[in-house]
């Protein structure tokens, strides 16, 4: 039959067989209290079953930014005729050197 191994803790300095925790190290071992995350939620909140079948996006729309019509976003002409005025002055200005 095989003769079970044994090592020395590195920390208690006891005899331990191999696979087995150190006797005593573990009696000192206090359990780990697990500290709550600040962005996790209770499970009492789970499972709500909160309804969302009869949620009305259009009204929502509607109802939070009014119906009036959007601001267009695009660039004025005097802006683009700015823009290929100082291009062309760019260009000018490396082709004269």
């Amino acid at each position: 039959m095989a003769e079970a191994l044994h090592y020395r803790c590195p920390f208690c300095d006891q005899e331990v067989r191999v696979g087995k925790p150190c006797p005593g190290c573990a009696k000192k071992k206090k359990p780990v209290k697990v500290k709550k995350k600040s962005w996790e939620q209770d499970h009492s909140a789970d499972g709500l079953n909160l309804p969302d079948d009869d949620f009305d996006y259009d009204d929502f729309v509607a109802r939070e930014f009014g119906k009036a019509p959007h601001k267009s976003l695009g660039v004025k002409w005097y802006w683009w005729v700015l823009g290929v005025i100082v291009l062309a002055a760019l260009v000018a200005g490396l082709a004269s050197h």
